[in-house]
């Protein structure tokens, strides 16, 4: 095991706050399905979205409960048995969490995603691709592109948007100084999806390639490697 980045107490207060969002997030979730049902056929249009804009709202909080339960095991994430999954599933899925809560309609996502499996922790992988595809989309003007491939022994995944803002590169590099608040605005995010790739023997990089930001997370497809790169 490494030396923790953050004291135990911080990782502590992660894993405690990640609980108390997601307890009241699911009631709130259930109820809004129980309504639904309560309604039968004689929901409208506006109500369907009405129902969807608070479904949005409550997948917000959950995925912040998220973040916030996987920036607490990144302390243990080292420990944590990895498995041999579909990482083009897992890709589509992060994918798909993401466009919900944080997409915009004037901003498309497109996919290339080659067949391909390797070695991961599901939960916080899938955690890591969607904070990253966030700050992609946030980035965007009109469009983000994610490609899935393997690089070598290596899985990749690019998120690339079109614009060349500077704003998601100098998120990298304040969230991930040493002397940086891990409670800053924008710097969870960023300590997640970092944590999660080191913890796989991987690693996370922003660049800006002519007029597109490019958000790179490369981790290696087996598991000895892994276990090698993180030593």
């Amino acid at each position: 095991m490494t030396e923790k980045a953050l004291p135990e107490s911080v990782y502590k207060l992660f894993a405690r706050t990640g609980h108390d969002v997601r307890g009241p997030a699911g009631v709130v979730a259930g109820a809004l399905d129980e309504l639904e049902r309560a309604l039968g056929g004689e929901t409208t249009a506006r109500n369907v979205a009405f129902f969807t804009m608070a479904r949005r709202g409550v997948r917000r909080l959950l995925r912040l409960a998220d973040r916030y339960t996987a920036a607490s095991e990144l302390a243990r994430q080292l420990d944590t048995p990895v498995q041999s999954l579909d990482l083009e599933a897992l890709v589509r899925q992060a994918v798909s969490e993401a466009s919900f809560v944080y997409g915009r309609r004037q901003v498309s996502v497109a996919l290339d995603l080659a067949p391909l499996r390797g070695f991961a922790h599901p939960a916080s992988m899938t955690a890591a691709l969607a904070d990253a595809l966030m700050l992609a989309l946030r980035a965007a003007r009109a469009r983000v592109a994610v490609e899935l491939a393997s690089h070598g022994d290596k899985a990749r995944v690019v998120l690339t948007s079109d614009s060349d803002t500077a704003s998601v590169e100098e998120l990298f590099q304040a969230a991930l100084s040493p002397d940086s608040d891990p409670l800053d605005e924008g710097a969870l995010p960023v300590r997640v999806i970092d944590g999660v790739l080191k913890a796989h023997g991987g690693a996370a990089r922003v660049e800006r390639v002519g007029a597109e930001t490019r958000i790179t997370l490369e981790w290696p497809l087996n598991e000895a490697d892994r276990k090698a790169g993180v030593r």
